[in-house]
């Protein structure tokens, strides 16, 4: 990893992400190195987009700190798996004065081609959100469409449902979530409740090959 000597900081900084431990980053980093990233300074997480929980992805942006420096990804999808969780890591680099640059997209918020890349990403985050919205108002019509009003409240409310895809998209599952369900008012809230929304919404939402994944 990088020294506290003289040299530092260099202007690039490199990040490569696979999903699982059997993959390999070995194209991304050779992608990196080519175009001019120093081998020190390539970060490599194996773990999936969706979680919060990629200690080499915070190493990289904690020396992503000096204006003029360039953050730089083999593709756009290995920054995360949600467009909301990639635009907020875009808003800060922005804010450092730190230029995204991502090889297999042609991404360089350097031109005004890019900085219009980042605008049309808020747009579809903005997008993304309402859909959530959208798929949370149909899940609760289907739910007194099945019966599951007049007299019994519906456990996962509209607050509960907003949570618990913000904790999915993050990777959290299972017991995780349904302990946070418990700390947001409404109705008692049962595990096997919880489990029952959570199946539906993976039958909902299954997408493979979301992102590269």
């Amino acid at each position: 990893m990088p020294s506290e000597s003289e040299n530092r900081p260099v202007r690039k900084i490199g990040y490569a992400r696979v999903s699982t431990s059997d993959q390999n980053p070995d194209m991304q980093i050779a992608a990196l190195k080519s175009y001019g990233v120093p081998e020190d300074w390539i970060f490599v997480d194996r773990a999936s987009g969706g979680t919060m929980k990629r200690p080499e992805f915070l190493k990289a942006m904690s020396y992503a700190q000096e204006e003029g420096m360039e953050f730089v990804v083999w593709k756009l999808d290995r920054l995360g798996r949600t467009l909301g969780g990639i635009l907020e890591t875009l808003k800060q680099l922005q804010e450092r004065g730190i230029a995204f640059v991502s090889l297999t997209d042609r991404i360089d918020t350097t031109g005004p081609m890019g900085k219009a890349m980042v605008h049309l990403l808020a747009v579809f985050a903005e997008l993304e959100r309402d859909l959530i919205a959208e798929r949370t108002k149909a899940g609760i019509r289907r739910a007194r469409e099945r019966g599951e009003q007049g007299g019994r409240p519906v456990a996962m409310t509209p607050e509960r449902i907003a949570r618990a895809e913000e904790m999915l998209a993050e990777g959290e599952r299972g017991n995780a979530i349904w302990r946070a369900m418990k700390e947001i008012d409404g109705p008692p809230i049962s595990r096997a409740a919880y489990y029952a929304w959570q199946k539906v919404w993976d039958v909902e939402n299954r997408d493979p090959g979301l992102l590269g994944e």
